[in-house]
């Protein structure tokens, strides 16, 4: 059975987008909408803050991403990890674009791990990932099948790969497939950096009724990149508002249109493909 909503990460996920939304918040008032006590909540908070989700206040919590700071920050330095609240609205709005109900791949890395938490609202489903560490997650959160790729196990430890990850895969008929790329070319090719993933991904898009890609940052130029679709393929696209204009004119190019847009996301999807909302 899937665990309840007010489950330990869930709630602290929820928090972590309450802060966001409204800015500033209460202790008192946190409590009373997710129906915990006060020293509950300031658990959480202390977590939160621990993790760069927030920043504590007298009282309550106050939301200090600084989209302009990001963006600075990301130009200068365009591997460095992403700001935890900005992943948590990545999540989201891959999530929104899965009806629920369906075989769903979910590729690997912290960002796609976020999205699960919120399929448990879209009601039972088959996941199937490689990510060794999305597995304290599925069991958390998800009551359906949840399949663990069998493979070689990566030089990190973190993964499974090679052909028994391949041949696992090609076993199920994929609905969705969501998955993070690392970069999109002139001609509208995906590509990521690990040779092994890409071969995995490649497989994956192929296979998937409907593929979604989150692209979290601007690419890093100069580096070796592995191909595992086009962005053609794609049935919706969500990427920070930076990366929205590094690659503005690959997407309209691809057919693209803006979906979903606030102050940190986008949401583009592609209209020419059925299933795209």
């Amino acid at each position: 059975m899937a665990k309840p909503s007010t489950s330990l990460l869930k709630r602290r996920l929820d928090i972590a987008e309450i802060v966001r939304k409204n800015g500033e918040i209460k202790v008192d008032d946190l409590a009373e909408m997710l129906a915990v006590s006060g020293v509950t909540i300031r658990n959480d908070l202390n977590y939160l803050e621990q993790q760069g989700y927030l920043k504590r206040s007298f009282g309550g919590a106050i939301y200090t991403a600084q989209q302009g700071a990001f963006a600075a920050s990301v130009q200068e330095k365009p591997s460095a990890s992403l700001d935890k609240v900005l992943e948590n609205e990545i999540a989201r709005q891959l999530a929104a674009l899965i009806a629920g109900r369906e075989t769903l791949f979910l590729g690997e890395g912290p960002i796609l791990r976020k999205v699960i938490p919120f399929l448990a609202e879209r009601g039972e489903c088959c996941l199937l990932f490689n990510d060794l560490h999305h597995i304290a997650f599925a069991k958390e959160f998800l009551s359906g099948e949840t399949v663990l790729l069998g493979g070689v196990l990566s030089a990190s430890g973190k993964t499974t790969e090679g052909a028994p990850a391949l041949k696992a895969l090609r076993h199920y008929t994929l609905d969705r497939v969501l998955m993070t790329v690392d970069h999109i070319a002139e001609d509208g090719t995906l590509s990521v950096r690990n040779e092994t993933q890409a071969e995995l991904l490649a497989e994956a898009v192929e296979k998937g009724a409907q593929v979604i890609a989150a692209i979290p940052q601007r690419p890093v130029y100069g580096e070796m990149r592995f191909a595992i679709g086009h962005l053609q393929q794609m049935t919706g696209v969500v990427t920070p508002q930076v990366v929205a204009a590094e690659y503005h004119t690959h997407l309209q190019a691809a057919g693209m249109m803006n979906s979903y847009t606030n102050n940190e996301c986008l949401t583009w999807i592609n209209p020419a493909l059925p299933g795209a909302k």
